[in-house]
């Protein structure tokens, strides 16, 4: 993939849950039909419509046919984005124990393409093997134990997508170990290279969210988007904490949700300008630990937002934001 200059921003701000009741949408999904050798095939009902499986892993192994495993710069177009302090390398990212692991150290690697690196960590994604247009994107994962300077993600990005973020991102799950109690959802949309649309206010306000859980008591949680032509709903365990698009957007003209089929990251990076750096805090290694990730492209039926909105109670609490923190990139 070719190098895309951009500036991504992480501003997560305070939000109103938007859309109507019910609507319906026509099945879009324009990704491969694909499953792990030990998906389970199988049509389900969800948040009132009906979906079906089209990509599964329980990570009993990893198969790099599937997961394109980061090794240094070598399959990525870039290096280091966002000031971050690790270099990914494919031994950090492996399965144990029925989940996949993705570790990182507090170990110096000398990188040809990024110069002297102090942490190794691991990132994964599915670009060359399964993408998705619309649909339930799903994770269920146990987060690093945290501290200063831990940025771990599972997020969506286009395949074939222009200059950033022209195309959209998504991330579906973003914690950063400075705030230890809070998870985070966010969109990144724009109408020309790097112009990042995410956090003007003159556009649509902010688009996205945090959402609080007793995070260091450790364990899983599910982490999920349902994306449809007209809406992006994000949950934790089953608790709608967010939506799109947002209500009083002042320019809707210039707001926009992603069209085209994204594929899936997951990464666990360390330092940058939005978690900051490491500390005398921080231990190592931090592992980010991954039960399954799955995939339901849409069949029909009238999708029900207050079903999603009230089916689970929740521990958790919609936080207002953190302040904004502009982060530089030179390629996703």
């Amino acid at each position: 993939m070719p190098a895309l200059p951009c500036t991504s921003l992480c501003f997560l701000a305070a939000l109103g849950v938007a859309a109507s009741s019910a609507f319906d949408i026509t099945n879009q999904s324009m990704g491969l039909d694909w499953q792990s050798s030990n998906a389970t095939v199988g049509v389900v009902d969800l948040h009132g419509a009906t979906w079906k499986l089209s990509f599964e892993d329980h990570f009993d192994r990893l198969d790099r046919a599937v997961w394109r495993v980061t090794d240094d710069c070598s399959t990525q177009g870039g290096c280091i984005h966002n000031d971050e302090k690790q270099v990914y390398l494919k031994d950090q990212v492996f399965v144990q124990d029925g989940h996949l692991v993705v570790e990182a150290v507090d170990r110096a690697h000398a990188s040809p393409n990024a110069g002297s690196r102090q942490y190794r960590s691991g990132k994964l994604d599915t670009s060359t093997s399964f993408n998705q247009q619309f649909g339930i994107f799903e994770a269920r994962i146990q987060l690093p134990q945290g501290g200063p300077g831990i940025w771990p993600a599972f997020w969506l990005m286009p395949h074939g997508g222009r200059c950033w973020p022209m195309d959209g991102e998504i991330d579906i799950m973003e914690y950063v170990g400075k705030t230890p109690d809070d998870v985070y959802g966010n969109y990144h949309f724009g109408g020309g290279c790097n112009a990042n649309r995410h956090y003007d206010s003159n556009v649509c306000g902010p688009t996205g969210a945090s959402y609080g859980l007793p995070l260091r008591q450790g364990g899983f949680h599910t982490y999920k988007v349902v994306w449809t032509p007209g809406a992006i709903h994000w949950f934790v365990d089953d608790h709608e904490f967010y939506s799109l698009p947002p209500r009083g957007c002042r320019n809707p003209a210039l707001f926009f949700l992603p069209t085209k089929p994204f594929y899936l990251i997951l990464n666990l990076a360390v330092g940058g300008s939005w978690p900051g750096d490491p500390t005398s805090a921080t231990s190592f290694p931090q592992r980010m630990l991954v039960d399954y990730v799955k995939v339901y492209s849409y069949l029909g039926g009238s999708i029900d937002t207050t079903i999603m909105r009230h089916s689970t109670s929740s521990p958790g609490t919609t936080r207002a934001a953190a302040s904004p923190a502009t982060i530089n990139t030179t390629n996703i």
